[in-house]
């Protein structure tokens, strides 16, 4: 099967000033191809199929992608490399520290003025030489803020905590004109008012056969549980835990699973299904981790009202107060007064 030439003698061109740059000449690359099949490339006059580019590119240590960078002239958003050399100063390490991994020092320093991109390969193999995880370089190319939708996240959490319905529906207003803020906008009006059929059915279909969970959908799913039907919500929870351990060492979706798994008990106890939200809430211990101290207190808070509503037991209403007694003790007035709102509404329910 015959290979794609490349025939663009802007590629040539580029080419011949990389090579040029490096101090290298035209016998330096003899071994994989004739001194005039690659002069007559650098002047434009012959093609070169991808193959042999990338063989040619090899010896200059270039990847064909950073290549065509370089040659087509491609933008590049400089605070990627900025970051990356931030970070290798920081860990003391050196250019040629990187070219075990195929990454030689005259690309990444291209890399780190802003002159070329480095493959997604590239990047995580480098990060991971200097023991640098992936979350914490993106969050320095945000420059430490966090990205627009994790900031509306934080606004319908405190906003649904303090029950500022007004402050909800200003949100849903803003998002809802939006395509890629359509979903989070029916989450937050799910906070404070029931969807209509239509959008329930806009997110099942979203949300049903889900193969990577990010922020964003179970951000949707944590506010628009109540509005779902039993065999979704269990058909979208079984799904979600084949998947499971693409989650624990994330302490942000840690607390958003189990934020959602308490929602859900609370869905259950409300349709007097107190045996399926033990079952469901079971699930949620494989999230607990030692310093996770919120996601703590929410699992015993739930795993006390879901016994309370099974027994009755006033033991199970001193668990709650305990968990309330400690939001109190931190500081944390909203969340206190949000789990005794839950506490009072809830058992005055299961009392009926």
């Amino acid at each position: 099967m015959s290979q794609k030439k490349i025939i663009n003698s802007r590629y040539g061109q580029a080419f011949r000033a990389i090579r040029e740059e490096q101090n290298l000449s035209l016998d330096d690359f003899k071994k994989v191809i004739s001194r005039a099949s690659l002069s007559r490339f650098e002047l434009g006059e012959a093609s070169l199929s991808t193959d042999k580019l990338e063989e040619v590119l090899s010896i200059m240590h270039l990847s064909i992608f950073t290549f065509l960078f370089l040659a087509d002239n491609i933008p590049v958003y400089r605070r990627y490399g900025e970051v990356f050399q931030l970070l290798r100063e920081q860990r003391e390490f050196e250019r040629e520290s990187f070219e075990n991994i195929d990454l030689s020092q005259w690309t990444l320093k291209k890399f780190e003025e802003g002159k070329v991109m480095l493959d997604f390969a590239q990047v995580e193999s480098a990060l991971q030489m200097m023991h640098i995880p992936l979350y914490e370089y993106t969050y320095l190319l945000d420059k430490g803020e966090a990205d627009y939708f994790g900031e509306l996240y934080k606004r319908v959490d405190t906003a649904f905590l303090t029950e500022d319905w007004t402050l909800l529906k200003k949100i849903y207003e803003e998002s809802i004109p939006y395509d890629d803020f359509r979903m989070l906008a029916l989450a937050t009006k799910a906070c404070y008012e029931a969807l209509d059929e239509n959008e329930i059915q806009e997110v099942a279909d979203f949300l049903f056969g889900v193969d990577v969970w990010t922020n964003l959908e179970l951000f949707v799913f944590n506010y628009t549980v109540g509005q779902l039907s039993f065999n979704l919500i269990r058909s979208i929870w079984i799904d979600f835990f084949k998947n499971v351990t693409y989650f624990e060492d994330n302490r942000e979706y840690r607390i958003r699973i189990v934020r959602t798994m308490a929602a859900t008990c609370l869905v259950m106890l409300e349709r007097e299904r107190a045996n399926d939200a033990q079952s469901f809430l079971a699930y949620a211990q494989a999230f607990l981790q030692s310093t996770d101290e919120f996601t703590r207190c929410l699992f015993k808070f739930t795993q006390a009202l879901v016994n309370y509503a099974q027994t009755k037991d006033t033991q199970a209403l001193e668990e709650m107060k305990k968990v309330i007694g400690i939001f109190d003790y931190l500081g944390d007035a909203i969340l206190a007064e949000k789990y005794r709102r839950i506490m009072l509404k809830y058992t005055t329910i299961l009392k009926k």
